[in-house]
């Protein structure tokens, strides 16, 4: 008997928060100066303009910002730098243009929801992309995901799937 072919599906997804607000910009993420380094170098750069210590710390994070995270000309090297920290994604009230395909393109899960202030700094996240929910396991509070395409689901799948 053939065995049925196994279906991709995005694991569930765990992290703790780094929360920012709105206008989180592409240099706040990756300052301009350290856009040019591979990935690997880059990543220990990360929002050394905001605290030098804070890219040691991010692997395994989740970046919660507000609304139109990542806007500015380097958004491409700054999705990059943090795929290659090792976050487990982004999430935000909404992404400047072209920066949650930099996100994906660069394996990193960019999930938009409507209230991502409920998420704080140090709180544990789960992000469960098949049920189109990410759950503040601090406070028990949920968001859909806004953003959450079949499209999407595919390239995620595709990306992320086991």
């Amino acid at each position: 008997m053939a065995e049925a072919p196994h279906e991709l599906r995005v694991p569930v997804l765990f992290g703790h928060a780094w929360a920012f607000a709105d206008n989180l910009g592409a240099d706040d993420i990756l300052p301009a100066s350290f856009a040019r380094l591979p990935p690997a170098e880059a990543a220990g750069h990360l929002f050394a303009d905001l605290d030098v210590s804070l890219a040691a710390r991010l692997a395994g994070g989740v970046l919660v910002a507000g609304q139109n995270t990542g806007a500015g000309p380097e958004g491409e090297a700054a999705a990059r730098a943090l795929a290659a920290a090792g976050m487990v994604a982004v999430v935000a009230g909404s992404f400047a243009p072209g920066f949650a395909e930099a996100l994906v393109t660069a394996g990193l899960p960019a999930l938009e929801v409507d209230a991502p202030a409920i998420f704080h700094t140090g709180q544990r996240m789960r992000l469960n992309v098949e049920a189109g929910t990410i759950a503040n396991l601090s406070s028990g509070d949920r968001q859909p995901i806004r953003n959450l395409s079949e499209a999407l689901l595919a390239r995620l799948r595709e990306l992320l799937g086991r």
